[in-house]
């Protein structure tokens, strides 16, 4: 983000037009939406939204926090959400003053734009901040994807109509948790079901694109898209990959880059954790295309996150591995009342999927879980248990009737 500079020439006479009209009851001819997106998923779903959203309001304009596909999608990012995609109790306060910043930046837009609507996604204690700031000045809000109530804080549900005025959730099971408490709420759905079914190869196409043979054993290594993730994992991670090397040389590895990502400082990261020769020969480093990997590959080493719901909607086996900041994790065993923290595991309420943890996330543990993911019966349990996700999480369809939501609060 460049500055705090005006963020549309006309916004005063805009809001001022918004408002006539919001007081003689009509839905206004071009409306203004600010959308909310501070990390990977949010910026992903964001971009999917917004072309539904215009079709069914022709003239609507949208700006807020996003990344690169937010902005490709037509979304104005005032803030980009590489300066506020930090996780951890630890890590927000190290970052504190830039994530100050940048809610500064959005509720002065607010005050300036006042839009027709706020659509806040996931990205939790952020954009509560933002949506309850959104709401104390009479601008309606919808929150898409719920808090992890159900894991911990479960007081949280009863207050959340602070937060919203609708609530759109992913599981159905959420509905009842927040509806109780008098909050709108609407299942619509997961969106990954339509984005992988759309978009993600299979086996032999990806294999193809990355110039893979078909009959070689490949692992992807997949870090994370956030610097303290890739910082955490990285290390661990291609020591496995040596480990796996040595007991099979004709193994593959294949990592995606991040768009998030800067390839210089990856490059030092990688230098930094001193691969071999015959590990550099057999690594690729790809940009973007995480999907592809997760087609491509046998097995993956893959840190906690939606990308390891992706990867089960795929069905390619894995393991999940976490690390993060001493006093974060133990403050978070504290709080969570749910036994797994892997999506995967999460959804079929069991551990399907090896998680492997803070002092757990060694390269012997790894290398051990992939070698058995690499064998025939080890794969097919796992790929049994991942077909069970996919029929637990409904059907295609999430995006439009997000967008009926939306477009329904704009008009009414």
């Amino acid at each position: 983000m460049d500055s705090q500079t005006d963020i549309l020439p006309h916004a005063q006479a805009q809001a001022q037009a918004h408002t006539q009209a919001q007081a003689q009851g009509k839905a206004p001819s071009h409306p203004r939406l600010l959308i909310a997106a501070g990390e990977a998923s949010g910026d992903m779903y964001a971009a999917e939204l917004m072309p539904r959203l215009v079709e069914r309001l022709p003239g609507l304009t949208a700006f807020g926090l996003g990344g690169a596909q937010s902005r490709a999608a037509g979304i104005e990012t005032i803030v980009d959400m590489d300066q506020v995609s930090v996780m951890g109790l630890v890590e927000v306060l190290r970052h504190y003053g830039q994530l100050r910043a940048a809610m500064h930046i959005l509720i002065e837009a607010l005050d300036r734009e006042r839009p027709d609507l706020v659509i806040v996604i996931d990205f939790q204690e952020f954009n509560q901040r933002l949506a309850k700031a959104a709401k104390a000045r009479g601008i309606p809000v919808l929150f898409f994807v719920a808090p992890q109530v159900w894991a911990w804080r479960a007081g949280r549900a009863k207050h959340f109509d602070r937060y919203a005025d609708h609530l759109a959730v992913l599981f159905d099971f959420e509905v009842a948790l927040f509806a109780q408490h008098g909050l709108p709420t609407t299942h619509v759905g997961h969106p990954l079901i339509e984005l992988i079914d759309r978009e993600a190869p299979d086996r032999a196409d990806a294999r193809h694109a990355l110039s893979l043979p078909d009959d070689i054993p490949v692992v992807g290594l997949l870090p994370g898209s956030r610097r303290g993730e890739i910082e955490r994992l990285l290390p661990p991670f291609i020591a496995t990959a040596e480990r796996l090397i040595g007991a099979d040389p004709d193994r593959r590895f294949i990592m995606p880059r991040a768009d998030s990502i800067d390839a210089d400082w990856l490059n030092a990261q990688m230098a930094a954790c001193t691969p071999s020769t015959a590990l550099r020969d057999r690594l690729i480093v790809t940009t973007g295309g995480a999907r592809r990997v997760m087609a491509a590959s046998d097995a993956l080493l893959i840190t906690s996150g939606t990308a390891t719901l992706e990867a089960a909607l795929i069905g390619t086996p894995m393991v999940i591995a976490y690390r993060s900041n001493r006093l974060t994790y133990a403050l978070a065993r504290h709080l969570v009342r749910i036994e797994h923290i892997g999506l995967p595991n999460i959804i079929l309420g069991r551990e399907a999927v090896p998680e492997r943890l803070q002092e757990a996330v060694t390269p012997e543990r790894l290398a051990e879980d992939v070698e058995r993911l690499l064998s025939p019966d080890g794969a097919a349990a796992q790929r049994a248990a991942l077909r069970e996700i996919r029929a637990r999480l409904g059907q295609q369809g999430a995006f439009e009737r997000l967008a009926d939501l939306a477009s329904g609060m704009i008009e009414a």
